[in-house]
């Protein structure tokens, strides 16, 4: 079979579309989520997207945040990413998504 110019552009948007949506999660997912998203993305930050509009990336989480929050005995499973992200990080968060 042949390899057309048109089907390797499709299969390269596939897969820039498959990592785009791996490396983001929602505000209202659990910490935990995005420490496993992290370790099979194989990255040390993801995007933090509004629940809302999905689209609308409103920061971002570090591996230093879910370490502060382990830290501090937070619970991943039961800790949202918004709670994270709100306490001093916020300003941080924004800024450092105009690197990603």
């Amino acid at each position: 079979m042949i390899t057309t110019t048109a089907s390797t552009r499709s299969r390269r948007r596939a897969a820039m579309t498959t990592a785009a949506a791996s490396t983001t999660v929602d505000q209202y997912d659990h910490a935990a989520a995005a420490t496993y998203l992290m370790k099979h993305a194989g990255t040390t930050a993801l995007a933090v997207l509004d629940g809302q509009r999905s689209d609308q990336p409103i920061g971002c989480i570090t591996e230093t945040d879910i370490a502060a929050a382990m830290a501090q005995g937070k619970d991943l499973d039961e800790t949202r990413i918004r709670d994270l992200i709100a306490h001093g990080h916020a300003g941080s968060a924004q800024s450092a998504m105009a690197h990603i």
